[in-house]
């Protein structure tokens, strides 16, 4: 264990695992008390003889101050969850409507005059569509993924976020507000998104 986690900060406190990536070898849980969230490595549950943690297990900790904020220093007991969670679902989009067979969009519309002669209506002139610019939805978020691609040509990359969602855009621009020159493919790194759902934007990049 490094110095900087030897001074136990908090004793006995009750947390729920967020999510834990076996492959990875950590995770994190929620702090009951709300105070937020904190690292938990696989090394802490390999000392506690414990197996890897599903989400929503309640564990009762022992917290420390790492160099990236609270972590999991020792764990006194773990309860897994009375049911496990259910796979979260992806919103599905409705489909989209179709203009009717019987009355093709942009044909001509029967209409009738005084006498009872029909005549086509000409069409109403199509409006320009104007596509709408994605609005940020909500505050920027911290979150963790893995480096997808880094096209040192075009000078951006996509990041694939462990939790579900869409994958997050990035430029060299961002790299270089996070103090970064380069990152690699495959790298795990922890990113600041803002945007919409369907399409993130990190604002700032950090390696983990």
């Amino acid at each position: 264990m490094s110095e900087e986690l030897k001074n136990v900060t908090a004793t006995n406190v009750t947390a729920t695992v967020k999510w834990f990536k076996p492959e990875k070898g950590f995770g994190f849980v929620r702090l009951a008390d709300g105070s937020g969230e904190a690292f938990l490595h696989a090394s802490v549950l390999a000392a506690a003889s414990l197996p890897n943690p599903v989400e929503g297990t309640t564990v009762v900790c022992d917290l420390a101050q790492g160099a990236k904020g609270p972590q999991v220093v020792a764990i006194h007991s773990a309860t897994p969850p009375e049911t496990p969670p259910a796979p979260r679902a992806r919103n599905q989009r409705p489909p989209r409507t179709t203009a009717s067979a019987a009355q093709p969009m942009g044909q001509p519309t029967a209409q009738f005059d005084d006498a009872g002669e029909s005549f086509a209506r000409p069409p109403k002139p199509q409006r320009e569509r104007r596509e709408r610019q994605a609005e940020p939805a909500g505050p920027a978020t911290m979150a963790y993924g893995t480096v997808r691609w880094y096209n040192l040509d075009s000078q951006s990359g996509l990041i694939e976020p462990w939790e579900d969602g869409a994958t997050v855009y990035f430029d060299r621009a961002t790299l270089r507000q996070s103090g970064l020159d380069i990152v690699a493919d495959g790298e795990d790194v922890r990113y600041l998104a803002v945007g919409s759902e369907d399409a993130p934007v990190a604002q700032r990049v950090e390696l983990i």
